[in-house]
């Protein structure tokens, strides 16, 4: 064997090695967490150019927002006491904000955070690939994906509702069947069913819209680094979602999503609104959630970024080293 055929085994056995095994749910919310700090003044200045001006709109058509968790209490306390009850849910109503402007709000949100979900999905594309974009190139990227992205948008907001529907049937048979042992007085046989049929029905709930979810965001950043085309983004999304070696991978990645979600938001919203019940002061709600939702909302853009390469090449250290800026950057 000459000495080159044996160097060009040799560099063939160090490519072969290179080729290690997908990270896991730990190292990908490591690596998201490191490009989120590493990124984080354009990360946060892209997002809060929309987030903010939302949450300032809701302050205005809504300023007792605060108050609701507060009014859902009294409404509960009041039961039985009919007054009181009509005056608890009066300001329930009041409070919350249900108008036609919330509504209105409410689709503006939708078109702006669409706008902003592209821009945001090039620049984390763009620096995990170890390059930079401006703030006007990210927003540029947004307008031209706009259309497409509202289409995946709401082809996975079907596919969730097609997907639901049956599980929210079995939960309702579930209940029916435990109110029938129940009517029985068959006390412990309905206790039983109800923990283990319940939570089987919440577990499989939880599994399948997990699934759909990172599907989604799958569709949402291929679009934006890979196809202008949304339904090539879709079928994109689920050759690999559907994958046998990324399916179970996929719905990890959505219970992260979901959990990371969840997990700020709710302590998000439980201190602002104890920061307005104690101080009286109805802004702090709207300021302590748009300063937590600009944070999350960057953690999770970083995360779903990381994940969708991730998927896209399977080979650790491959995707940050040959990975490239999306197309329409270049």
């Amino acid at each position: 064997m000459s000495a080159r055929e044996r160097s060009r085994r040799v560099q063939n056995t160090e490519i072969r090695q290179t080729e290690l095994r997908p990270l896991g749910a730990g190292e990908l919310l490591d690596r998201a967490v490191t490009l989120f700090v590493r990124d984080f003044v354009p990360i946060v200045t892209v997002l809060a150019v929309v987030i903010v001006p939302i949450v300032m709109l809701q302050a205005l058509v809504a300023p007792k927002s605060g108050q609701v968790f507060t009014d859902l209490g009294r409404v509960f306390s009041a039961a039985g006491n009919r007054g009181a009850t009509e005056a608890a849910t009066a300001a329930l109503s009041r409070d919350g904000g249900s108008s036609s402007l919330s509504f209105l709000l409410l689709a503006v949100s939708g078109v702006a955070r669409l706008l902003m979900w592209s821009a945001i999905i090039a620049l984390v594309a763009t620096a995990y690939a170890g390059s930079r974009i401006t703030f006007g190139q990210a927003y540029r990227v947004g307008l031209q994906r706009w259309l497409p992205q509202l289409v995946v948008a709401l082809t996975f907001l079907v596919l969730g509702l097609v997907t639901a529907v049956p599980l929210f049937i079995a939960y309702l048979l579930v209940a029916i069947l435990i109110g029938v042992l129940a009517g029985l007085n068959q006390f412990i046989v309905a206790a039983v069913v109800g923990a283990v049929l319940g939570l089987s029905v919440l577990a499989v709930f939880a599994v399948a819209l997990s699934w759909v979810l990172m599907l989604y965001e799958l569709a949402a950043v291929a679009v934006v680094t890979e196809t202008a085309n949304p339904i090539e983004a879709v079928g994109i999304a689920l050759r690999r979602g559907f994958g046998r070696g990324t399916r179970v991978r996929t719905i990890v990645g959505g219970l992260v999503v979901f959990v990371v979600s969840q997990a700020g938001s709710l302590p998000l919203i439980a201190v602002a609104v104890t920061l307005t019940a104690l101080t009286h002061i109805d802004v702090l709600y709207f300021a302590v959630l748009g300063v937590g939702s600009v944070l999350l909302e960057g953690l999770v853009s970083a995360f779903v970024v990381v994940f969708a390469v991730d998927v896209r090449v399977r080979r650790e250290g491959f995707d940050i080293i040959a990975a490239e800026p999306p197309p329409i950057l270049q």
